[in-house]
């Protein structure tokens, strides 16, 4: 049979319509884990269309920087998944208070702060207005103590407000040998009874309200030349510890946020293996991209871009 012949006898051929699917559905989407294709294909149609690629080559060429765009996007979430992994492992080894590595430094930091605060370290981190309502606390007690100084007889205070004051008081009377029987009667007017002597030395006294004003004369009787000044001291010294306990509440906090940045990065080695993958990725891209711009500039009869095979050559070897 001539040709002429077999090209008028032969009966057509018919085109399986899914041979185009590839090309319309994104040649490269096996290269994506299933659960992925459906958006992956998404995008393939979006670079597509802004690249504005038409005819096979131009497509392909699409298609791989579409697929060079995913594999990007993907380290991406890689890292910030390892970030995330691992500020909860800070995070649990904290609550855990755990003392090495980067919650170590956080447990340090609150548990100085919980020595000048007495609160607990997990209560000081969960809420950090305890460390400045301490610092209120020892700020209002020198000034206390400070009118104190100026003549005030101390009436007036709260109970909660009586015991800081009278406690520096009592605690400083022990110091220069003020007996603890006579500061229980000059504070309660009655001669003391057993066990208190024993509570103000050892520091159990309450120091109530009402039994301040009398401190305050046992204070001046015994301490006339003086006793202002101390009570000056002693009341910088309340506010030199109120600014201890903001300056550690300050460090704690930027401690824990040092831990929580430190830990966002992956380590040196998983840094250096996302590092070079993700520039190999940008350099498939470009060059995809190149390619298109070029395959598009020729089949518009325009002078194409110059190649860029030394420039990225050179790049993977010295990657």
């Amino acid at each position: 049979m001539n040709s002429e012949n077999y090209e008028t006898n032969a009966a057509p051929v018919e085109r399986d319509p899914r041979g185009a699917n590839a090309q319309r559905h994104g040649i490269l989407s096996e290269h994506v884990p299933p659960a992925e294709r459906a958006a992956y294909l998404a995008h393939v149609e979006a670079v597509r269309a802004s690249s504005g690629a038409r005819g096979y080559l131009q497509e392909r060429l699409a298609e791989r920087a579409a697929l060079a765009l995913w594999r990007l996007d993907r380290v991406a979430r890689f890292e910030a998944a390892e970030s995330a992994s691992e500020q909860r492992r800070v995070l649990q080894g904290i609550s855990e208070a755990v003392e090495y590595g980067h919650a170590g430094a956080v447990t340090k930091a609150f548990n100085r702060l919980h020595r000048m605060v007495g609160e607990s370290a997990a209560c000081l981190r969960a809420d950090p207005s305890l460390s400045e309502a301490e610092a209120l606390r020892l700020e209002g007690t020198a000034a206390h103590l400070e009118a104190l100084a100026a003549g005030h007889d101390g009436a007036g205070l709260s109970d909660n407000e009586s015991y800081p004051v009278g406690y520096a008081l009592g605690t400083y009377m022990l110091t220069v040998k003020v007996k603890p029987g006579e500061m229980v009667q000059a504070m309660t007017g009655r001669k003391p009874k057993a066990g208190d002597v024993e509570a103000v030395e050892c520091g159990d006294w309450e120091y109530e309200a009402e039994e301040l004003p009398g401190l305050v004369s046992l204070w001046r009787a015994r301490l006339p030349e003086f006793g202002d000044r101390v009570l000056l001291s002693l009341a910088l010294t309340q506010r030199e510890r109120a600014a201890g306990v903001r300056a550690a509440a300050l460090e704690a906090q930027h401690v824990k946020r040092d831990a929580l940045n430190l830990a966002a990065l992956p380590s040196g080695e998983v840094l250096e293996k996302v590092t070079r993958y993700e520039a190999h990725l940008e350099r498939v891209l470009y060059r995809a991209l190149h390619d298109l711009e070029a395959a598009r500039r020729q089949d518009e009869g325009q002078d194409t871009p110059g190649p860029l095979r030394g420039v990225v050559d050179a790049g993977e070897r010295h990657a």
